[in-house]
């Protein structure tokens, strides 16, 4: 199963850390939005890190099934 990801400060959403540009009602709405794509992109990341882990356990099942005809 894949790890949270740990963004030093440098590293974390912009729009969280700098004081608002336009209206507080636009940037609450940019917040949000950005906040939505944060989570797709780490749904995408863990759907991602668990192909991979299929992947490597049906070569080793492979390789296993192999050795052992």
């Amino acid at each position: 199963m894949s790890s949270p990801r740990d963004f030093r400060p440098e590293h974390q959403n912009k729009l969280l850390l700098e004081p608002p540009i336009g209206g507080s009602e636009e940037h609450a709405q940019q917040v949000a939005a950005d906040q939505r794509f944060q989570a797709a992109l780490a749904r995408a990341i863990a759907a991602g890190d668990e192909r991979i882990e299929a992947v490597q356990a049906t070569v080793q099942l492979k390789r296993r099934t192999k050795l052992s005809v």
